[in-house]
């Protein structure tokens, strides 16, 4: 499997042999999730981890006066949730006052995580000056996991199960965003769009994670 550092060597190693400037960058990624039913009910008690690190390093280089181009290896964190749900999509109704269409059944203690790395390729079309401000763009080829835990799920006769099961896999998804530069400082909001379904081990399906993208400020710096 393919792994963060040799993502990051593959891309300065490009940038050197084309005479391109590095660039890094930093900030901070929040994920929107794929909503109330996924990986967590709103009616019953959970925890969402939605605000990781953000951190870019690559290259750039000019086109033209006003347009550039980027290539980063960029790390989007690890993303959790911990929640009591309802184990059956139909048993849950989303509104009170007892969530449930019916009796409740029994709760389980669903606890999962996941994380994103991957490369980027933009395009940014820009002011002139000293301040310049610009719009950007590009695919995005990323990696994400998922795994699940489920200790105390219950069948419809109530006989315990126990779920342990992980997925991860490669997909592309896409970037945009907007910034503001000057000299070799820029600042940066954008927004990733991944959070593909993944296949999991053990015959257990495909199942998306608990994000569907991220929306990411960064402070950058080129040299």
């Amino acid at each position: 499997m393919i792994r963060w550092p040799l993502i990051l060597a593959a891309v300065l190693l490009a940038g050197s042999a084309h005479a391109a400037q590095f660039e890094i960058g930093a900030g901070l990624a929040h994920a929107t999730t794929q909503g109330n039913g996924t990986w967590y009910q709103d009616g019953f008690q959970h925890t969402l981890k939605l605000n990781q690190p953000f951190v870019e390093i690559g290259v750039t280089g000019a086109i033209t006066p006003h347009m550039d181009w980027h290539v980063d290896a960029v790390s989007l964190g690890r993303y959790a949730s911990n929640s009591e749900d309802t184990p059956r999509d139909p048993n849950y109704s989303g509104v009170g006052p007892t969530y449930c269409n019916g009796p409740c059944d029994t709760l389980a203690n669903y606890i999962g995580s996941g994380s994103v790395y991957g490369v980027q390729a933009l395009i940014a079309r820009h002011t002139g000056g000293s301040w310049q401000l610009g719009i950007e763009g590009g695919p995005l080829l990323y990696h994400e996991t998922w795994q699940m835990d489920v200790p105390n799920w219950y069948t419809p006769q109530g006989v315990p199960y126990s779920i342990a099961t992980d997925g991860a896999r490669w997909a592309v998804g896409a970037v945009v965003g907007i910034t503001l530069s000057h000299g070799p400082w820029s600042l940066a909001l954008r927004y990733y769009d991944d959070g593909a379904d993944v296949a999991h081990t053990g015959g257990s399906g495909t199942w998306p994670p608990l994000w569907s993208g991220q929306t990411v400020a960064m402070l950058g710096y080129a040299w």
